[in-house]
């Protein structure tokens, strides 16, 4: 099997090599983060703070090669922390349901270690995206009160929002949907 390859100045990179080159800075920097806490943890032998960051690890290398063709940032890794926390909530529940207190408290565990992560990231939390797509809600249903959700999704502009909030398009999409009843049913 061949591996695709660029050269550069007598250097060979891979392409996944050039996927991060091509990200955002704050991206880079949570990747390195990550590797070094991992060695941190290799050397302190903490095995769950280490096969938890190998999950992030795995999990982010997974999403680049999805996406061979874009460029990831912050978002991309707050969207992949949280749905891997998610996935630990989840997987908490059917725990619970079993009887299995071992694995929840070892669940529940990764959960904060994962937090800590994405709470690093810069970009803004789900309370304030929340309030921020409340007061653009809030401004569509003054100009239109009969707006209907798919025309605020065509309203927005996606390119410079995202931007502006610091948040994923998906955090705000579901936060738009969320809140879409309770702003336009009064």
């Amino acid at each position: 099997m061949f591996r695709s390859t660029f050269f550069r100045s007598g250097s060979i990179l891979s392409s996944r090599t050039l996927v991060r080159f091509a990200s955002s800075q704050s991206y880079n920097d949570a990747i390195t983060l990550l590797k070094t806490d991992l060695k941190k943890a290799m050397l302190a032998k903490d095995n769950l703070k280490k096969t938890t960051i190998r999950g992030l690890l795995s999990a982010i290398k997974n999403k680049e090669i999805d996406n061979k063709s874009k460029d990831l940032d912050e978002f991309a890794l707050y969207d992949i922390y949280s749905k891997l926390i998610s996935q630990r909530a989840d997987s908490i529940n059917e725990f619970i349901k079993n009887k299995r207190e071992d694995l929840v408290d070892k669940e529940a565990s990764e959960i904060k270690i994962i937090e800590v992560y994405r709470d690093a990231l810069p970009v803004a939390s789900q309370k304030e995206v929340d309030a921020r797509v409340l007061d653009i809600l809030k401004t569509f249903k003054n100009e239109d009160p009969k707006i209907q959700l798919k025309q605020i999704f065509q309203k927005i502009d996606w390119k410079t929002l995202p931007n502006d909030l610091k948040a994923s398009p998906a955090a705000i999409r579901s936060s738009i949907g969320a809140q879409f009843k309770n702003v336009f049913s009064n």
